[in-house]
C-alpha cells in the first residue's frame, strides 16, 4: 500500500539528535526519508541497521552542506502525495501525523502555530505544489532563509498558509555554534542578513525582468549578496544585480542587465 505521507529529514553531524527524533518519525505509520549529507558520524549505516524500512539518500559529492539540496533530494526520493519536512533536531508528538491526515487540504501548506523559532523550517505541503515551485532554492548555502523563500513562493503560486498546533512538535534545544558548525562563516545573524538581501533582490529582479532567474544566475546573485552583506553597514549603499552575461561575475564596471540599490539603516 502506497504511503499517504512522507517525512523528509536531513543529517550532517546531527546523528545524536537523529537518534532521538527518528524513532518518533518511524512510529508515525508514514514513509520516512533520511538524507545523509556526507555525515561523518555514519548516519546511513545507523539508519539501515536500526530502521531498515526508512529510505536513505546518500550524498558524497559535497564536502560542505546545502540544506536546500538535501531537502530537495529527500523530496525526490519520497513517494507520497504529501510531504512533511522535519529537521533532525525536531521531535514530533504522536498526534502529528494523524492531525495532518485529518486536516490536510489541497493548495495549502502547514506550519506550526505558535511556532518556536527552532521549528521554523518544519512544514507540510503537497508534493505537487512543492515540485511546481521548484522546491528549495539550491543557490542558498548557509544557515536559515531557505524556508522563508519557499514559503513566499508557495504563497505566490496560490497556496494558502495554514497552521498545525505548535505543541505537536518539540525542538531539541541547542546553541548557535551548532547551527553554523557546517559553514565557514560562524555568525548566525550575518547568515540572516545575506539571505534576506538575496531573497529580496531575487524577488525584485524577477519582477523587473518578468522572468524567474535560473540556478546559475541565482548562484551569482547569492555570491553578490554575500559580498554586499559583509561590506554594508548602517547608512551604507549596496548595489546588487546581474551582469548582462550571467556567466560573468559582477564587477563594479559591469554593464548591468538589472541593478538594484539598497540602503542599510540601523534599527533603534
Amino acid at each position: 500500500m502506497a504511503a499517504d505521507l512522507s517525512f523528509v529529514t536531513a543529517c550532517k553531524s546531527r546523528l545524536a539528535y537523529l537518534k532521538q527524533t527518528l524513532p518518533l518519525l518511524a512510529q508515525a505509520d508514514a514513509e520516512t526519508v533520511v538524507v545523509d549529507y556526507g555525515c561523518p558520524q555514519g548516519t546511513r549505516a545507523w539508519v539501515k541497521e536500526n530502521f531498515p524500512a526508512v529510505k536513505v539518500v546518500a550524498v558524497d559529492d559535497d564536502p560542505g552542506f546545502c540544506l536546500s539540496r538535501a531537502r530537495n533530494l529527500g523530496a525526490s526520493a519520497a513517494s507520497a502525495a504529501r510531504l512533511c519536512f522535519v529537521d533532525a533536531d525536531i521531535k514530533i508528538r504522536s498526534g502529528f501525523a494523524p492531525w495532518l491526515r485529518e486536516n490536510f487540504r489541497p493548495r495549502h501548506f502547514y506550519r506550526a502555530s505558535p511556532c518556536a523559532p527552532d521549528a521554523w523550517g518544519t512544514f507540510a505541503c503537497s508534493a505537487e505544489d512543492f515540485h511546481a515551485v521548484g522546491g528549495f532554492d539550491e543557490a542558498m548555502r548557509g544557515w536559515g532563509g531557505e524556508d522563508d523563500d519557499l514559503y513566499f513562493r508557495l504563497e505566490n503560486c496560490g497556496c494558502r498558509p495554514s497552521a498545525f498546533p505548535g505543541e505537536l512538535v518539540e525542538p531539541i534545544p541547542h546553541q548557535d555554534a551548532e547551527r553554523v558548525a557546517q559553514y565557514e562563516m560562524k555568525d548566525r545573524w550575518m547568515h540572516h542578513r545575506v539571505n534576506l538581501i538575496y531573497i529580496y533582490a531575487k524577488i525584485d529582479i524577477a519582477r523587473m525582468t518578468g522572468r524567474e532567474l535560473n540556478l546559475e544566475e541565482r548562484r551569482l546573485l547569492f555570491a553578490e549578496a554575500q559580498k554586499g552583506a559583509a561590506a554594508a553597514g548602517s547608512g551604507q549603499v549596496m548595489e546588487i544585480g546581474l551582469a548582462a552575461d550571467p556567466r560573468v561575475p559582477m564587477r563594479p564596471d559591469s554593464a548591468l542587465e538589472r541593478r538594484i540599490v539598497y540602503r542599510f539603516v540601523r534599527r533603534t
